[in-house]
Parts: structure tokens; C-alpha cells; sequence
């Protein structure tokens, strides 16, 4: 992550600030390794604020099984969020990306809607950077308290994010526990049922 050259002209980045921060090793665009960018976003504050209802998703889709059982519980499953905040600051890590891995990670993401940060950035970059937000459904489904469903924390995922982070770096894993909310919900160990994408995989 050390700095690189001007990158190819159609190479763009996608700010995360969660699992894809595991995302680290340079890659590859039109023939040119690009190497990610730690940094941070100004004026985000970041939450366990987004869930998928669990029960809901195919067998060709994204969804959990419990590993003892091989069932597909019926729970929602809570994810990390942004959400804009004046003062507060979120770091992470800008991933480079041309059209064809932004279109991978758009059907990755599909309890988010991604935006455009570049101006929350620092550094401050040449391209343009994005970053997703949880759509109002997803955050809908994480306040939610109507019985119908538990909310429940991924522990691999938990586990990964906090890895990533503590990859990263000297005091990321730090600053990422000063900068994100206390999860609020009891952490459940399942097995991610990940089908591959149609576009391919963002590696």
C-alpha cells in the first residue's frame, strides 16, 4: 500500500471500511499492478446498522446455514454501515477497481447503494472514490423488534473484519474499535453460502 504511479485511466476506488478491507493486495488493471489506498473517510460515523432477513434468500443466493444442522435459520443477519456524521471520521481502505470489478462488487453489495465519497477522502486522490451505504430497507430490517426474527452477528464475520483490520497496519484495529459503534446484537457462528457471481469474483 506503499505509494505507485499515476494508475490507468479507467481505474477508479471503492472505499471499505469492513470486510473488504481483507482486500489488500495490489492488482492488476490493463496490464499495470494498482495498489490499495488506506485512508479515511471525513465526516462518516460508522455501525452495525444494516441486516439481511436470512430466510429470505434462494439457494442461488447469499444467505447463512448453521453448520451443526445445515438449516438456513431464520434470523436476520446484521452487517456494518456508514452513515454521514459531521466530525466523526471512519477509516479503511480504498480498493482500485476499473468497471469490470466495480460491476462484481455492485452485485456483491446488494443490501448497499454505492456513492460517491471522493471529496470525504483522505488522501485526497485523482480518481473518484466510492464507498456503499446500507439501503433504508436493510437498516429498516436491523431496527426492526416486531418478533417476527432475531438480529444476529455473523462470528466469522466479526472475526474478519477485525483480522482485516489488524492487517492493515499499526493502530488501525484500534482506531477501528474507537470508531465504530458497540455491536448490539449476540454473535452466532455460521457458515456463508456464497454462490458465485455472474460478472466473476472480486479477487
Amino acid at each position: 500500500m506503499s505509494s505507485t504511479p499515476e494508475p490507468p485511466a479507467g481505474v477508479e476506488y471503492v472505499f471499505g471500511y469492513g470486510s473488504l478491507v481483507e482486500l489488500r493486495d495490489p492488482v492488476s488493471i490493463e496490464g499495470r499492478l494498482c495498489a490499495p489506498v488506506a485512508g479515511r473517510l471525513r465526516d462518516f460515523h460508522r455501525r452495525w446498522g444494516a441486516a439481511m432477513n436470512n430466510w429470505e434468500a434462494g439457494p442461488m443466493e447469499k444467505h447463512f446455514i448453521d453448520p451443526e444442522t445445515g438449516e438456513q435459520p431464520r434470523i436476520r443477519v446484521a452487517y456494518l454501515d456508514v452513515e454521514e456524521r459531521s466530525g466523526d471520521t471512519v477509516n479503511g481502505l480504498a480498493i482500485p477497481v476499473d468497471a469490470r470489478r466495480l460491476a462484481e462488487l455492485d452485485e456483491r453489495e446488494v443490501n448497499y447503494l454505492r456513492i460517491d465519497v471522493s471529496a470525504a477522502f483522505e488522501p485526497q486522490l485523482s480518481r473518484r472514490v466510492f464507498t456503499y451505504l446500507a439501503t433504508e430497507e436493510a437498516r429498516e430490517r436491523c431496527r426492526r423488534r416486531d418478533g417476527e426474527a432475531e438480529v444476529f452477528a455473523s462470528r466469522d464475520y466479526v472475526a474478519a473484519v477485525r483480522r482485516a483490520f489488524g492487517d492493515l497496519g499499526e493502530g488501525q484495529l484500534e482506531e477501528y474499535d474507537r470508531t465504530t459503534e458497540p455491536l448490539a446484537f449476540p454473535e452466532r457462528h455460521l457458515e456463508l453460502i456464497y454462490p458465485p457471481p455472474k460478472t466473476g469474483s472480486p479477487t
